[in-house]
């Protein structure tokens, strides 16, 4: 029997900075992501609505992230042991893309099929919360996507905490 796997998956480097990356699948000229950022920032770390999703990192800033898209048809395999960070989020996805940005970055464009997903969101590697030390301090991010029939509710479930904390 072999194990469940993604569908797709695409694989980038990007750039984080100011320690929030967004994930857009609806841009909007009515979008209100200082809103988004603030609900994140005062709530568990992530905030979304239809136009995308707010993630805050530990780190401040990696400017050459690893970040990795996979599709799923159906709920991935929890593996929240392997990760420092991780939360879960709905996410609509309009004219089959879904835009990466982070404060000062460009946009990295990820090709997904429109429609409503719930999004797993998985971070490690960190080192710091707050300035990690270095430009590139080897975090990386992972997105899982699968179908959602429905809103999904943003949440934390796993969080990272400094060693010396």
């Amino acid at each position: 029997m072999s194990l469940p796997a993604p569908r797709r998956v695409a694989e980038s480097v990007v750039r984080l900075d100011h320690g929030q990356f967004c994930l857009c699948g609806n841009p909007s000229p009515d979008a209100d992501y200082m809103a988004l950022l603030e609900q994140a920032i005062n709530g568990p770390g992530i905030a979304a609505d239809d136009t995308g999703v707010i993630v805050i990192s530990p780190h401040q800033n990696n400017f050459e992230m690893p970040l990795r898209l996979e599709l799923w048809d159906a709920r991935p395999p929890d593996d929240h042991d392997a990760w420092e960070e991780v939360f879960e989020a709905g996410l609509l996805v309009v004219d089959d893309l879904l835009r990466y940005f982070s404060p000062t970055d460009t946009v990295v464009n990820f090709e997904v099929p429109s429609g409503r997903y719930a999004a797993r969101i998985s971070g490690q590697g960190f080192v710091n919360r707050g300035w990690p030390g270095s430009i590139t301090p080897g975090d990386r991010w992972r997105v899982r996507l699968w179908p959602a029939a429905d809103t999904f509710p943003e949440r934390r479930l796993k969080e990272w905490r400094h060693p010396g904390a």
